[in-house]
Formats: C-alpha cells, sequence, structure tokens
C-alpha cells in the first residue's frame, strides 16, 4: 500500500485538487524570494512559528522555515505531501475539505487587490516527527500573482503551535477577504459539531447589535452600512455557525463569550 493510499478520500481530493493546478512555468516578479530572505530576516521568527510557501504552477514548497524546531523534520524532508500526510485522522477529513474549497476559491482570482484578498485561518492536530500530535493554528494568504495571466500561483503559510493555549479536538476556522464570495460554504455542513467559527470583526458588530434585540434596519442606521450588508453578514453567519435562527445565533454567541 502507498502512502497515498493510506489518506483520508477527502485528503487525496485536496492533493488531486493541488497537483491539478500545476501548468506552465509562471511570471515571477523580480527577486521575489529575496525579498521574502529579506523581510523574515528584519525580525527574530517567534518561538513555535514555522512557515511555508507553496506554490501552485510549480507544484512544491518553494520556501520554508521553522519544521525542524516545532515538528522535528529537517529540511529536506518538507513537502506537500508530507503536510497532508500529517493532519490527525480525526481532523484529515475536515480540514482537507475546507482547505480544498479556499484553494479552489484563490485559482479563481484574477489580478486580487491585495495578499488578503482571501484568507484562511484554521487550527488543527499536526503530527511531529516523534509521533506526538500538537495543535496548529494556520493562516494562509495569497503570496505571488503570476504577472502574465492574474492568477495566483502561490500562497504563504504562517504556522503556530497553540498546545499550550488550546488542546481540545474543535477545528476552529475563519474565512475573510474581498473575495469571499467565491468560497463554497457549504462544505462545512458535513461537520458542525466539529467546527467552530471565529466571526470577523464586521461580523461581531452586527452580532452585538443582534444581542441587543435590533433588526437589520436599526443595525443598518447604527453601523452605517446597508440592510442589504447586514442580511448579507446575518445569512452568513447562519450558515457558518449551523444556527438555524437569530434567537439560536445569538445564544450560540453567548455560549461562547463573543460579545
Amino acid at each position: 500500500m502507498s502512502d497515498d493510499d493510506a489518506l483520508d478520500p477527502s485528503v487525496l481530493s485536496l492533493q488531486k485538487t493541488i497537483r491539478g493546478l500545476r501548468g506552465d512555468p509562471a511570471i515571477h516578479s523580480n527577486g521575489l524570494m529575496e525579498q521574502l530572505d529579506r523581510m523574515i530576516g528584519m525580525m527574530p521568527r517567534f518561538p513555535d512559528h514555522f512557515l511555508y510557501v507553496y506554490n501552485y504552477s510549480e507544484g512544491r514548497i518553494v520556501y520554508h522555515q521553522g519544521f525542524d524546531e516545532v515538528l522535528g523534520y529537517a529540511p529536506h524532508e518538507v513537502d506537500i505531501d508530507m503536510l497532508l500526510r500529517l493532519f490527525h485522522p480525526e481532523d484529515a477529513p475536515i480540514v482537507a475539505r475546507l482547505t480544498e474549497t479556499v484553494v479552489r476559491a484563490m485559482s479563481e482570482i484574477r489580478n486580487p487587490k491585495d495578499l488578503f484578498s482571501l484568507t484562511l485561518t484554521v487550527d488543527y492536530r499536526m503530527r511531529k516527527k516523534n509521533g506526538q500530535y500538537i495543535k496548529v493554528l494556520r493562516q494562509t494568504a495569497v503570496f505571488e500573482v503570476d504577472q502574465a495571466s492574474g492568477k495566483v500561483i502561490s500562497t504563504f503559510s504562517l504556522c503556530k503551535d497553540i498546545s499550550s493555549i488550546k488542546c481540545s479536538n474543535e477545528i476552529g476556522w475563519q474565512i475573510r477577504g474581498l473575495e469571499i464570495g467565491r468560497v463554497d460554504m457549504t462544505v462545512l455542513e458535513k461537520d458542525p459539531s466539529r467546527l467552530r467559527y471565529r466571526p470577523t470583526s464586521r461580523e461581531m458588530d452586527i452580532l452585538r447589535e443582534l444581542m441587543k434585540g435590533k433588526g437589520s434596519k436599526d443595525i443598518s442606521a447604527t453601523l452605517g452600512i446597508s440592510v442589504l450588508t447586514v442580511n448579507t453578514h446575518r445569512r452568513n453567519l447562519l450558515q457558518r455557525t449551523a444556527c438555524r435562527n437569530t434567537a439560536e445565533l445569538v445564544r450560540h454567541a453567548t455560549e461562547r463569550g463573543w460579545a
């Protein structure tokens, strides 16, 4: 049995999606890797952090740091297939589906306005080389865009061992950015009991007003945004928290101390 055969079907689907994005060599910004080296070199790497840049068009990790210190893997061992094999078996299906839907959405973006046009934050368990599992918080954003086509060709992922502050098997997540409309949120409906959504700052504003008993029109006036925008945020909150109505959403927010 190969290593791929042992992977969860959802992880295999993610792997297939990533491999499917490989293509002709893209046109890179001049000195991109040198720029990244300078950026990282300007500040000490925080303890318990590791990071990597994955280039989809080349199908490989083109830059990484900190895997040896945090996870115990030597630099030559680090590649995307290794990362997919490090998911905890219970977390793998959920994290893979969530990551795949964001990867697909990123592949559709053209000429993003900035690096944070679409970002994913997710925490889950990863296996160290010694077999121990740690809780990792991963934040992934756009890193490089093909100068010719405007396609996103690489992403930057910053990861931190958060085992000392979170040890539950819940998977926290958040997707943000101007391109969030491209993300198919229905992929998250299969595992509502394991997922814990982290509201954005604007969603928190909406929640605070809902908890005061206000309707969309009053919230619109208070926050200076359109009723349509308020209703969009309310609909997104219901979907992302798997709540059926506003009363359940308010109870959900109260129980988690969101406001």
